[in-house]
């Protein structure tokens, strides 16, 4: 059976939300499995969307453009804030964020 790209994104964001409830444990802000469970696959997808559309920030790892962004969820840009602290976890965050543009530009 084929995974929609909506199952595909929710299934690599769940394995992002447990690596970041790892690294991040007490200070984990929000829970993102719990987000991604409260969420629809098309929703999941509309938000990875809004990265697709800002994506040159990805590329360059604009931190200040990623929270300016208004139009994610506050939980999300409450999280990225969070590893923005943690300079350990920066490379993996972004090589995330990079793979779920990829994959919602390639469903076109």
């Amino acid at each position: 059976m084929n995974q929609t790209v909506g199952e595909f994104l929710r299934e690599k964001m769940g394995n992002m939300a447990n690596w970041i409830a790892t690294e991040l444990g007490d200070e984990n802000p929000v829970d993102l499995n719990q987000y991604l469970a409260e969420r629809t696959d098309t929703e999941i997808a509309y938000t990875v969307g809004i990265l697709r559309s800002n994506s040159t920030m990805i590329t360059h790892r604009d931190w200040s453009g990623l929270a300016r962004l208004g139009d994610l969820p506050t939980q999300l840009l409450e999280l990225f804030q969070s590893i923005k602290k943690r300079e350990d976890m920066h490379d993996k965050f972004w090589r995330y964020l990079t793979l779920y543009v990829e994959v919602i530009s390639n469903s076109d």
